[in-house]
């Protein structure tokens, strides 16, 4: 008997030694990578000291770095390319607000846009060859209006997509300057073909979900039959998933729904539920995990979770209001 004890033993060991192998393994954070390589980061734009700028993280919340020291100049709204290499954003670095494109550290500023008003919230396409964006404009009655816009890499071929200028109904009969009329956050499909966006130009209690092609046409509802209420839609290009944010703008939550499906509606699924305001998700590069932004401790600070919304971390805890995560 005695000559068996050692093998117990070390069965035993062993057998310890795994379960807790497996139990760490459902712990730790699923960790994700971009395709091309590089170290996943996530950037997003915070303002300490009221000063607006981006910054990127490691998806375990370390490696925090900045993009500018300069206190003059205003960067926002942070999208990564989608090779991972160029950050597009907004910037008042030309006295006005236009869409720029950086390296990953800052440096090759390069400017994109160049119009009379405010330029924000850009987006690549999956081939990285255009930019959606929202360009703040007012109409010839004095109207307020957000329209979407692209241009290609390049800053060449800059052309509006949307427009709301001739929208009618109640809602917008007030007064010119009562009410804005908005198109915002489009997200482009895995395959290019369609960009989906938000938009109040129904006038109904919520925003709802419209797609359009590329250049602007064939402007329709997204899905038959029921509308989609929502805003801040992000396309996934793995999983054909879209995360999105429904509810009141000082109480939203995070929902996903299928891309693919007819009744996208009829999919959709809450991920999020407490009574905090959670918004701006975007989708890891891998489709597996899920950026978010989140008041849970009071000032808005970047969070992540699984596809599936569960294992939500904090990935940021300063006083400054982070948001706009973007994931490479």
């Amino acid at each position: 008997m005695t000559q068996f004890k050692p093998l117990a033993a070390i069965c035993l060991s062993s057998l310890a030694a795994l379960i807790s192998l497996l139990a760490a393994s459902c712990a730790a954070p699923v960790v994700s990578y971009h395709p091309s390589g590089l170290p996943s980061r996530i950037a997003y734009s915070s303002d300490p000291g009221n000063v607006l700028h981006i910054y990127t993280i490691k998806p375990d919340g370390t490696d925090n770095r900045t993009t500018s020291t300069d206190d003059e100049v205003y960067d926002g709204m942070p999208s990564w390319s989608p090779d991972g290499t160029k950050i597009a954003f907004d910037s008042n670095q030309s006295y006005k607000y236009e869409i720029w494109t950086m390296s990953e550290d800052g440096s090759n500023r390069v400017k994109i846009t160049d119009e009379k008003a405010r330029n924000f919230a850009p987006r690549w396409s999956a081939d990285g060859s255009k930019i959606v964006y929202v360009g703040e404009r007012r109409s010839e009655e004095g109207a307020n209006q957000l329209e979407i816009f692209s241009v290609n890499a390049d800053g060449s071929d800059a052309r509006q997509l949307t427009d709301s200028s001739g929208w009618t109904g109640e809602a917008f009969e007030e007064g010119p300057k009562e009410r804005v009329r908005w198109n915002s956050v489009p997200t482009w499909s895995p395959d290019g073909s369609r960009i989906l966006f938000s938009t109040n130009r129904d006038a109904g209690p919520s925003p709802i979900l419209y797609t359009m092609n590329p250049d602007g046409s064939d402007q329709r509802k997204f899905g038959l039959f029921f509308d989609v209420d929502g805003t801040e839609p992000d396309w996934s290009p793995v999983t054909n998933q879209i995360v999105f944010v429904r509810g009141s703008a000082a109480k939203g939550e995070i929902w996903v729904m299928d891309g693919s499906s007819l009744f996208p509606l009829l999919t959709a699924k809450k991920l999020t539920d407490n009574i905090d305001n959670n918004g701006s998700p975007v989708w890891s590069p891998d489709g597996k995990q899920i950026a978010f932004v989140s008041d849970t401790y009071g000032s808005d600070d970047i969070f992540i979770m699984n596809a599936d919304g569960s294992n939500v971390r904090r990935l940021t805890y300063d006083a400054a209001n982070d948001r706009h995560p973007t994931w490479r």
